[in-house]
């Protein structure tokens, strides 16, 4: 017969075993939880999926409010409608994934890879999307005001119809980029690359249509 006081010993072992067990595990061993959440739920707002694998996930209409998807993979993803409101997307991985009608409204996007990703109609304003990769990219009619696109590669990206207005697009390259009728109103232009760019009936900066020079704001063409 186990004595009671054996057994309380034996208790707190374990205890005490399990505690150091879990205080162990690397952070990323918690993120399975939220993984397992949003495939069941199609919602995690606020969760950590760092460096989570989500490619080719569909993950149509999801809510991702404020989520940490710093580093994931979401190349070839479904997120179309989906709600990334203030989701940390650092160093994530976009590219050609499908995110029409999306809301990424103060986003962090810095060196994030959107190319030849759909992001047609999407709600971005406030975000930031500064050194990111936006190379064949369609941003056609997206709504983009107040957003920072500085040092962003945007070579052959489709921004026809687009708001980028009070924005910073400093040292971002624009090259061979569809923009025809982009609104361009109060954005800081400098050092920013427009060569072989369409900028057809765009409004620029100072509020005027383009007229074939943009060296005035401090870009080149």
């Amino acid at each position: 017969m186990i004595k009671p006081w054996f057994r309380k010993i034996s208790a707190v072992v374990l205890t005490i075993i399990l505690s150091f067990t879990v205080l162990s595990l690397p952070a990323h061993a918690f993120i399975n939880t939220d993984y397992y959440h949003l495939k069941i739920s199609n919602e995690c707002n606020g969760c950590n999926l760092a460096g989570a694998d989500l490619s080719g996930m569909d993950l149509y209409g999801s809510a991702l409010l404020n989520a940490d998807l710093s580093g994931a993979n979401l190349s070839g993803s479904l997120l179309v409608d989906a709600k990334l409101r203030g989701a940390n997307l650092t160093g994530a991985d976009l590219s050609n994934a499908e995110l029409s009608a999306a809301t990424l409204s103060e986003a962090n996007l810095t060196n994030a890879n959107l190319s030849n990703a759909v992001l047609y109609n999407v709600l971005m304003d406030n975000a930031i999307l500064s050194g990111a990769t936006l190379t064949g990219a369609d941003i056609e009619a997206a709504i983009i005001p107040d957003a920072d696109f500085s040092n962003a590669i945007a070579q052959s990206a489709n921004f026809n119809q687009a708001i980028l207005s009070d924005s910073n697009l400093s040292g971002a390259d624009f090259s061979n980029a569809p923009m025809r009728g982009v609104r361009l109103s109060h954005s800081t232009l400098t050092g920013a690359n427009f060569s072989g760019a369409d900028l057809f009936r765009a409004m620029m900066p100072n509020d005027t249509i383009y007229n074939g020079d943009v060296s005035q704001f401090g870009a080149t063409n």
